[in-house]
């Protein structure tokens, strides 16, 4: 057979692969950057006159034989992974599709390619897109490539030249190769990196090291701290200055969900590649309340970067990561869990505009981060998507670490308020004669505590505001569930009226068989053989999920009984029998054992004792469906105002993924299965906090072991 090519009209090359493969100019100048770092070129000029764009690198040039063979070849490319320069430095290659050349098209519609390499001589090449020649000449120019770019296709003005600089600092990060930027007469702009000599400080408060290793799976996050007053590390149980947390991904992952299909996490994620990540926090705008509230070291800084984060192949940028897209999905993660740094059991997110920074890939130990086709971007495969969450993970790691700061600090605000003092106003309000009477001391202490409750009562104002916040959060999530709750009741209802006829619905069935005699040939062997054609046993099998019906009728019922909100003298025996009955009735293969001190009784309403056991238990069951013998054992006692409860059981204990840090499992959407909510000890935590009690251990222990304290009323509150 004949072998054939294909055929592709310069025209059209230079239209699909120039003008609308680049979505703006600036682009298609970083592309012809990008050709003069790959020459080796220790210094770039960029000229802009009227109508016309001079390119000049002082690379390793190009001879007659590498136009005809390599720069028409499209699609081809000689480039490998790095070149030597020629101080003995190395530098890895940007290049590698064979295309770039064609930003040119972007630019302009007359080009002329001027280009000397050493022991060749000088050659000329043009074109105007319909057709290039290509000749040796004379003329004399120092080793490297000239490039003269006419008839633009855009106009180009010192402010838009100014612009190109600022894109460049930012897609460009490297200094081996110096870039200059004329505009006729006026002083050249130098392109610095623009994440270059990063203070903590003045351009952030905090910087984020972010390290994966492949080869174990394992991510670093180191954070150097710079945003609280001495004074905050009385308050802290954790440095304030730095922290140091190194996790193991694959437990992390290892149940999680991805759009992409794949068949070994684990060897996606040793697949992957090493990477590192540095990111930069700071707050946009803090008001003198926060900044006396929370200690904070500055009211504003110096050079604040706002940059967004830049995901960069060695030295350049990937296209459309240049830091305007919220990739990392930060605005996504906040609009999720939207609770403030101070909220005791919300899980607080970093915003879109409170971080910036870099995160750095190689082009060959991350070869499964492939660049799209027309280089404006990274397909979205498995090892995107693995990519993307191992970086939120040390994110994660950061916004932990930093809201066990601020709730440690906020701790103080509490213990201000709570001070109590007799005080020159008081006084004067039961006497207000006594104010002719007042020292030049008291009248300055008076005047002090006017102040102060001026200021106490902006700080109540902002624990208001925090607190509504706050409960707007909680109400969304629970409006959820309460919402699924309602939609229960009302089939439940529904179904209440049919109670009797799905409790004896099987054996009117089995006895309506035998009066007409078909029961026993029906329970002949022939008859029995396949399971899905066994009518005796598709009939109990029907018995068994009509009575697992019923109970979540009746505990749809029962449980939304008004009466379970009133408090109320509760003797906690008698309600923990209660649960335990219910739970064991409905789930044969478990067993609940109670040690609780019998003459408890409390001011409180059933459904905090409800939610948080009821709860308990449910995870408990569903992280060890497969075990055929679950015990739960819970003890109670009553000691300092509190109910104090250590609840265990012997399943399969917590998870790899909170092994490390077991209280994690108590932040909103947590879970470690698949099609978990994360919603049940969010739950629980959160009622406990509304009581006044807390968490104050979780771990492994033969099983999973949790130990709590649960407040009463006192005063019909709580």
């Amino acid at each position: 057979m004949e072998t054939l090519k294909y055929q592709v009209e310069d025209r059209t090359i230079a239209q699909l692969l120039g003008v609308q493969n680049f979505s703006n100019k600036e682009s298609a100048i970083l592309e012809l950057v990008k050709n003069g770092y790959d020459s080796g070129s220790k210094k770039l000029e960029i000229y802009f006159e009227k109508n016309t764009i001079i390119i000049r690198d002082y690379g390793k040039g190009m001879s007659k034989d590498d136009i005809i063979n390599h720069w028409m070849h499209v699609g081809k490319s000689e480039k490998g992974y790095e070149i030597d320069l020629i101080d003995g430095e190395k530098r890895v290659l940007s290049g590698s599709k064979g295309v770039g050349r064609f930003a040119l098209a972007r630019l302009g519609d007359k080009i002329e390619l001027i280009s000397k390499k050493e022991n060749a001589r000088c050659i000329v090449w043009k074109t105007n897109w319909e057709n290039a020649y290509v000749e040796e000449c004379n003329n004399v120019v120092d080793k490297g490539t000239l490039i003269k770019i006419t008839q633009l296709r855009d106009r180009w003005s010192e402010a838009t030249v100014k612009k190109l600089g600022d894109y460049l600092s930012r897609t460009y990060n490297d200094s081996s190769m110096k870039i200059l930027l004329y505009y006729y007469d006026k002083v050249p702009i130098e392109v610095f990196p623009y994440y270059n000599n990063i203070k903590i400080g003045i351009n952030c408060v905090e910087l984020i090291s972010l390290i994966y290793d492949s080869k174990n799976m394992l991510l670093e996050c180191k954070v150097e701290n710079d945003e609280f007053l001495p004074e905050a590390q009385k308050w802290c149980n954790k440095n304030i200055y730095n922290y140091t947390n190194s996790v193991n991904v694959f437990n992390l992952l290892e149940n999680k969900e991805f759009n992409n299909d794949y068949d070994n996490l684990e060897d996606i994620l040793k697949n992957l590649g090493d990477f590192s990540a540095e990111l930069y926090f700071s707050l946009k705008g803090i008001s003198k309340i926060d900044i006396e509230k929370f200690l904070y070291k500055h009211d504003m800084l110096d050079d604040r970067i706002d940059s967004g984060v830049i995901l960069y192949r060695n030295a350049f940028s990937i296209s459309s990561f240049e830091g305007k897209k919220d990739w990392l999905q930060f605005g996504k993660r906040s609009r999720k869990s939207p609770a403030a740094a101070t909220h005791p059991t919300g899980s607080w997110r970093v915003r879109e505009n409170q971080i910036s920074g870099k995160v750095l890939i190689d082009k060959n130990a991350n070869k499964y981060l492939k660049d799209m086709a027309n280089r404006q971007g990274i397909e979205e495969n498995i090892y995107y998507e693995v990519f993307i969450n191992i970086i939120q993970i040390g994110i994660e790691l950061f916004e932990s670490y930093r809201q066990s700061l601020i709730r440690n600090i906020d701790k103080k605000n509490k213990t201000v308020m709570n001070e109590k003092k007799i005080s020159i106003v008081s006084k004067i309000v039961k006497s207000p004669e006594s104010i002719k009477e007042l020292s030049k001391h008291d009248t300055k202490q008076f005047i002090d505590e006017i102040v102060d409750m001026q200021k106490k009562e902006s700080d109540y104002q902002d624990i208001i505001n925090t607190n509504e916040v706050r409960y707007k959060y909680d109400i969304r999530i629970l409006n959820v569930l309460s919402t699924l709750g309602l939609k229960a009741m009302s089939i439940s209802h529904e179904l209440r009226n049919d109670r009797n006829k799905m409790r004896h619905l099987v054996d009117n069935i089995k006895e309506t068989l035998k009066i007409y005699g078909f029961w026993d040939t029906l329970n002949k062997p022939e008859y029995t053989r396949y399971s899905d054609r066994n009518i005796p046993q598709l009939l109990e099998s029907n018995e068994k999920i009509n009575k697992k019906i019923l109970t979540f009728m009746d505990i749809m019922l029962e449980e939304s009984e008004k009466d379970k909100f009133i408090p109320q003298k509760i003797e906690i025996i008698e309600l923990m029998k209660k649960i335990k009955s219910t739970w064991e009735y409905d789930y044969s293969w478990i067993s609940i054992d109670l040690d609780i001190d019998e003459n408890i009784r409390l001011d409180m309403s059933e459904d905090i004792i409800n939610v948080v056991f009821d709860n308990l238990i449910l995870n408990s069951i569903q992280q060890n469906s497969e075990k055929q013998n679950l015990k739960i054992i819970i003890t109670v006692f009553y000691q300092d105002n509190f109910l104090n409860v250590v609840y265990r059981d012997n399943g399969i204990g917590l998870s790899k993924k909170y092994q490390e840090n077991p209280f994690k499992i108590l932040e909103v959407h947590e879970t470690s299965r698949k099609n978990g909510h994360g919603l049940g000890m969010w739950i629980v935590n959160n009622t406990l906090d509304f009581t006044g009690g807390k968490v104050t251990e979780i771990k492994n222990e033969n099983g999973f072991l949790i130990k709590f304290l649960i407040g009463e009323l006192e005063n019909g509150k709580y």
